[in-house]
């Protein structure tokens, strides 16, 4: 059968903004959909009708249309912010928990939990507390939550935001099981960079509209409508853009086996191995000693890590989930003490100072925003930070901000009611007025569209070449290496690798061995023998063209 969505309108208030505007679309039972649009345009609002939540719960809204969805069918979510989903202290109790209000036996649900716990492999977690677990560990018994009461439409609202490569290779082939067994699949996610493969259609919204329903395939082709809607695409992708300006020799690509066999037709394959010898910096603020961590249920988090952020230098944090990358951190601004070791600012140990004080100097920025909003209007949001350290700041230095990152209409909006990516815009423009030299980004792309990914890679540049040192734990590899300068990869809670950027381009045995991949212009710049390895897509262009060139004249 098919799930029909028929003229869907809602607003919020009687009289308040069409949030989504008459609404009709068809899914296909067995079908993956991808849901895409800027932050803002309905999509979470569409998340909450389709689910029930509107009209359930949210009673004071205007909701007009009608769901064909058949009398029986479950229609069951994964939350993008898994804490508001989990249930109970260990992770048989999150499990179990929406299982359990379903009314079967017993045996049924322990039957089940041992099914998703074998299907996401995560036999290794069932004893463990989930408040204990990584952001991604959490995300994943999220997922494995749901999967238990084994819906008719899943709808996965940015399933793989916290997880690491090997998460999202997860997600990817239960997806395509369940596709197998029938069960239909809505992704809303701006990213499809990771389930590109996966997906049969595309559907865009923009300010509740729909502007987009048709094939994958047809999606990728136009890319006007990508940036329009803010979608982060595979940098496949935007390699074949890039290329197909300079040359008719190459047809569609969006994943790498589809690269090289379109590139194989242009380009040579690489002769000889490329070399680096580039070191990293001195002259750091945070030094790390002999850093150990134990937690009460004897888990290990940290074993004897060393590391050093230097001054003006973005670093990243890498590594598959429960590496230890948010546990390092949250040493660096004091949340956590260390079982043995020391960490040092500018040569001074702050073992003894509280997360306040610390702030000063260091701060992190959560990977769930709404830990980190306290205001009543995102006006007085943005200067919180200098309000908590005596600072002065003008209200034209709000406004200008304000204006310059897309929230200046917003600006008396109750910061809760943004949606995820300006929330986690938000946050990190506030520390814009802070006084302090470092400032840590965990997951900051957290509900991002492309849109705002692309004022964050500018606020992280402005904050480097003010001086700043900042650090990023992001799985998003493209990311990383277009920003970064250096980088320390965690792997089982020990450091593995501590260098700059460059010189990790060429070390494909630590990506084999934390089994997660380069990007692809890094990966193909280095198969095609380009000059010098390249980070991103424009210098990849630009390298190109030289090859290409030079093919022109030879023939």
């Amino acid at each position: 059968m098919s799930f029909d969505v028929k003229h869907i309108t809602y607003r919020y208030t009687p009289k308040g903004k069409t949030v989504l505007d008459d609404v009709t679309f068809t899914i296909g039972e067995g079908q993956i959909t991808a849901v895409v649009g800027p932050s803002g345009s309905g999509k979470t609002t569409l998340v909450n009708v389709l689910s029930g939540v509107i009209p359930a719960l949210e009673q004071n809204g205007v909701l007009e249309g009608e769901l064909d969805f058949g009398s029986d069918a479950l229609v069951s979510v994964v939350s993008q912010t898994p804490e508001d989903q989990l249930f109970g202290y260990g992770v048989e109790d999150a499990i179990a928990f929406g299982v359990e209000n379903m009314g079967i036996s017993s045996e049924e649900i322990s039957d089940r939990i041992e099914y998703v716990l074998d299907l996401l492999n995560l036999q290794y977690l069932r004893k463990r507390s989930v408040a204990a677990l990584s952001g991604g560990q959490r995300q994943a018994v999220c997922i494995a939550s749901v999967l238990a009461m084994k819906p008719d439409i899943l709808i996965m609202d940015e399933p793989v935001s916290s997880l690491d490569p090997n998460g999202k290779n997860m997600v990817r082939g239960i997806l395509n099981q369940l596709k197998a067994d029938g069960t239909t699949v809505l992704i809303v996610d701006n990213n499809l960079d990771w389930s590109a493969g996966i997906v049969d259609k595309v559907m865009g919204l923009d300010n509740g509209k729909i502007v987009f329903d048709g094939l994958r395939d047809d999606f990728f082709r136009d890319f006007p409508l990508q940036e329009t809607l803010g979608v982060t695409i595979p940098q496949e992708v935007e390699i074949y853009r890039a290329l197909s300006s300079l040359t008719d020799d190459i047809g569609m690509f969006y994943n790498m086996r589809g690269a090289e066999r379109e590139l194989d037709k242009i380009f040579e394959k690489r002769t000889e191995e490329l070399t680096d010898n580039s070191e990293t910096s001195d002259d750091p603020y945070i030094t790390v000693h002999q850093l150990n961590k134990f937690f009460e249920d004897g888990y290990h988090a940290l074993k004897d890590i060393n590391a050093a952020f230097p001054k003006g230098k973005v670093v990243a944090i890498m590594g598959q989930n429960g590496s230890g990358k948010t546990t390092l951190v949250k040493h660096l601004n004091g949340i956590y003490k260390p079982t043995t070791g020391d960490v040092r600012f500018m040569g001074e140990s702050i073992l003894k100072k509280t997360v306040a004080q610390i702030s000063r100097n260091i701060i992190l920025v959560f990977q769930h925003p709404e830990h980190m909003l306290f205001e009543q209007t995102v006006r007085a949001e943005i200067s919180f930070c200098a309000k908590m350290h005596g600072l002065e700041f003008s209200p034209e230095k709000v406004d200008e901000v304000l204006k310059k990152y897309d929230l200046y209409d917003d600006a008396e909006t109750f910061p809760v009611n943004l949606s995820m990516g300006k929330k986690h815009l938000l946050t990190i423009l506030s520390v814009l007025f802070s006084s302090s030299d470092v400032i840590i980004l965990d997951e900051p792309t957290l509900g991002m569209d492309l849109l705002i990914k692309n004022q964050l890679e500018d606020i992280i540049r402005g904050l480097r070449d003010a001086g700043k040192t900042v650090i990023i734990i992001s799985h998003e590899i493209p990311l990383v290496f277009r920003n970064a300068d250096e980088a320390i990869i965690l792997n089982k809670s020990e450091k593995i690798y501590y260098g700059t950027i460059k010189d990790l381009a060429l070390r494909d045995d630590i990506f084999e061995f934390i089994n997660i991949s380069l990007p692809p212009v890094v990966q193909l710049s280095k198969r095609y023998n380009f000059d010098k390895v390249c980070f991103n897509v424009e210098e990849f262009k630009e390298e190109a063209q030289k090859l290409l060139g030079k093919r022109g004249e030879e023939e």
